[in-house]
């Protein structure tokens, strides 16, 4: 835990806007301490802790937080931004939680976000409680893809708590593996350093079906996107 943060104070510190880590490393801090508190007190294996957030056969992480001082804007709702804070203090508390962050420590290995877009469906009012589903919905030999839902917290119920209401907010994430300033293969990755077996990764490389189904239309649009920021970026770059 105290490499752990050492790591995230040592990101912050160099950051070109110093004062924004006054409110984001304590929450970060919280996130990942909540993450490995919760690793120790849960009743599941190692290895099932690991399976949590993995694709759509097991059960999401679920961080839960409220619409605090730091995240109401003057329309007196959630800012947008704040949207994407929280989806990050998601994945910090889920990846505490699951391990990845304890094998990035181990491997010298960062899990570095490339790309994230998110579409806003509700309101979350002041102090309203709400929680968000974390899951890896997919892996290939780059990217891994992670898939975030925002409920309001009142809205699942005790004998189904996958079903958390409607949906509030969704955030979908490209990310990948680094090590030694160099993109690795995820699953390679994963497979040397995390407690999951081939088939969970055979999951998450080719979506089942059902609902999830919808993932691979998610990140082939989303990769067609990025595709054509890259050469409205380029053709601007051309110009200077």
């Amino acid at each position: 835990f105290l490499a752990s943060c050492r790591l995230t104070i040592a990101s912050f510190l160099i950051h070109p806007f110093p004062e924004m880590g006054i409110v984001h490393i304590p929450r970060t801090a919280a996130a990942v301490a909540r993450g490995y508190m919760k690793r120790r007190l849960s009743p599941l294996s190692e290895r099932d802790k690991s399976l949590v957030g993995m694709g759509a056969k097991n059960p999401p992480h679920v961080y839960a937080s409220r619409a605090g001082l730091f995240d109401v804007d003057i329309m007196f709702h959630m800012n947008n931004a704040s949207y994407l804070t929280h989806a990050e203090l998601a994945r910090w508390e889920w990846s505490a939680f699951g391990g990845m962050l304890g094998a990035n420590l181990r491997s010298k290995s960062f899990f570095i976000v490339a790309a994230s877009m998110v579409r806003f469906r509700r309101e979350i009012a002041p102090l309203k409680k709400f929680e968000i589903e974390t899951r890896t919905g997919g892996i290939d030999e780059r990217n891994i893809w992670i898939y975030q839902t925002f409920h309001h917290a009142d809205s699942g119920t005790a004998a189904n708590n996958n079903r958390r209401g409607k949906v509030l907010a969704q955030v979908f994430t490209q990310a990948v593996i680094t090590k030694n300033g160099k993109v690795i293969n995820p699953r390679s990755w994963a497979e040397e350093n995390l407690l999951v077996d081939d088939s969970t990764w055979d999951d998450l490389a080719y979506a089942p079906d059902g609902t999830e189904t919808l993932f691979v239309e998610k990140s082939t649009r989303f990769m067609d996107l990025g595709d054509t920021l890259r050469k409205s970026a380029a053709l601007h770059d051309d110009m200077f």
